[in-house]
Order: structure tokens, then C-alpha cells, then sequence
């Protein structure tokens, strides 16, 4: 094609916005600084400076959770330790836009800390310290899934606060066999019931994702968050993927656009063929995580 032709304007049209599309900062998978995040929901951030992180902490001040000056600390250590090359994101971006190099956060954290980091559990029972409490707890722990958090619970000065509830903890979290007829979805609800779990905040609710094992028969919390409502159809979901993994929080219209984030995580899943996860807000049984696949 050559210039004068009729078609030319539209070829430089075609031109001028493909090189648009591969401008810095206009990409479609980040929210602009100056969108309101909770008009492109869902959005994502790893909290990783103190843009969204006093965004973030704001709102849990706001909705009655505890400790948020200590998780803001958590949050940013972690941030810091890991360093730029985890490209841990500090703005909100669509789910899967933001990919963190977990390799360079585990190697930062160990370079620069002595002591184990906090996981998924620990840090929902740092923001709900006070606001879940039960009737009664197990006199002790004898299980095997919660070895390496009760190990960085009583050995970890940082940890003091979720020490003081160790049995809440361990009560709450840790490994139990169905019983006789019991079905292994059925565990974690009753469990919360005979126990009396209740938590005292109606904005707040602790997502639970029970993974069960059927080698050993057992049920377990294998990964859980803090979901908050911020107001009607905007959800705020706050978590620690992992231990020497990265802080994340989520906004969502509704729980269902929560869930269907999570499903496809394929961590939480054991061999093809076996039943759940078993997702629960606080003691109530929703379903199978797959099912919002």
C-alpha cells in the first residue's frame, strides 16, 4: 500500500493504536492510579509499599479487626526482605495480571530473618485476635498438620499474641478424623458448633479452605483469609498465601468471585478424583471448591 491510497489512514490508525497497546503504564491489567479499585472488581494487590497497604489497613481499622498496626509491619517486612526482583505489586491489578517470584521472596526472607515467617493461619489469627473466640478447647495438640506453625508459634517472639491462644488455634485448625458416619465435609462445621466458635465482629467472617486426606483420614485448614464487608457488593479478602510467600489482599463484589479466584489454585487440591476442598465461612459449609471452577 502506498501513501494516497484510500486505505493509508487506516493503517496508520491501526499503527498508532498497537503502539499505544505497548506503551508503559497502559496496560489493561493494571488499575490506574487514579481508578477507584472498586470499580474494576475484581483487584488485586501484594500491598508491597505503603500505597495500598494504608489503603488496605484503613479498612480493617474501619471494620473492628485487631492488630492492623502489627500487620502493616508483617506486610511490609516481607515486602522489603523479598525486594524488587519478587515484582511484588504496591497497585491494584486484575487477578493474574501481577506475577511475584516466590523463589526471591523465600531466598530474601531467609537472608534477612532467623526465625520462621507467618503463614496463612497465623496471620488471620493475628487480625482476629480477641474478635473469634470458642467455649472450650482441646487440652492439647497431638496432631502433625500444624507442627511447623505451633513451632513458630512458641519459639518466635513475634508470635507472642497468637501464643497466648495456642489452644484456640490448634482447636480451630488443626487435624481431625471424621467420625464414624461422619462425612469429611461435615467435620469443620461440626466441629465449630461442638466448640462453640463464634466471632463477635458481623463484618467479618473466616474463610476456611479443609482439605481432606484420605491416606490418613484425616481433615485439615489448608489455607484460610479475613473476609471483610466494606460495604454492599464490595468485599474486602486479606491473606498470607503461604509461609515465605507474599501478603495479598482482594476486592470482590461478592463471595462467589472470591471463591471462583480461589478454585483455581491448583495447591489446594490433592489427587483427581478425591473430594473437596471443603470451603466454610466461619462454621458454615458452603460446598466443594471446585464447584466454582
Amino acid at each position: 500500500m502506498i501513501p494516497g491510497s484510500k486505505k493509508w489512514p487506516y493503517i496508520l490508525l491501526l499503527i498508532f493504536c498497537l503502539t499505544l497497546l505497548t506503551l508503559p503504564g497502559c496496560s489493561a491489567d493494571n488499575v490506574d492510579d487514579t481508578t477507584d479499585a472498586r470499580s474494576v472488581m475484581p483487584a488485586v494487590t501484594n500491598m508491597a509499599g505503603s500505597q495500598t497497604s494504608a489503603e488496605v489497613c484503613d479498612d480493617l481499622n474501619t471494620a473492628g479487626l485487631s492488630n492492623v498496626v502489627t500487620f502493616n509491619e508483617w506486610v511490609l517486612d516481607f515486602a522489603g526482605s523479598a525486594g524488587d526482583d519478587a515484582y511484588l505489586s504496591d497497585k491494584w491489578m486484575q487477578p493474574g495480571a501481577n506475577t511475584p517470584d516466590l523463589a526471591a521472596c523465600a531466598d530474601g526472607w531467609e537472608k534477612q530473618h532467623d526465625y520462621s515467617d507467618a503463614d496463612c493461619r497465623i496471620t488471620a489469627m493475628l487480625l482476629l485476635d480477641g474478635i473469634i473466640t470458642a467455649e472450650k478447647t482441646d487440652s492439647e495438640y497431638t496432631g502433625t498438620y500444624l507442627m511447623f506453625d505451633v513451632d513458630a508459634i512458641e519459639n518466635t517472639d513475634r508470635y507472642e499474641v497468637i501464643r497466648k491462644n495456642l489452644k484456640l488455634f490448634t482447636t480451630l485448625f488443626g487435624d481431625r478424623p471424621p467420625e464414624e458416619n461422619e462425612d469429611p465435609s461435615e467435620v469443620f462445621g461440626n466441629m465449630w458448633n461442638e466448640y462453640g466458635f463464634r466471632i463477635s465482629n458481623d463484618k467479618v467472617s473466616l474463610v476456611s479452605i479443609v482439605v481432606y486426606d484420605p491416606d490418613f483420614n484425616q481433615t485439615f485448614t489448608g489455607h484460610t483469609g479475613v473476609l471483610v464487608k466494606l460495604a454492599e457488593d464490595i468485599y474486602l479478602y486479606v491473606e498470607k498465601l503461604a509461609c515465605e510467600q507474599p501478603y495479598q489482599a482482594i476486592l470482590v463484589s461478592d463471595t462467589d468471585q472470591l471463591f471462583n479466584l480461589l478454585a483455581n489454585r491448583s495447591e489446594y487440591y490433592g489427587s483427581k478424583g478425591d473430594a473437596g476442598p471443603y470451603v466454610y465461612m466461619n462454621g458454615d459449609y458452603l460446598g466443594e471448591l471446585k464447584a466454582w471452577k
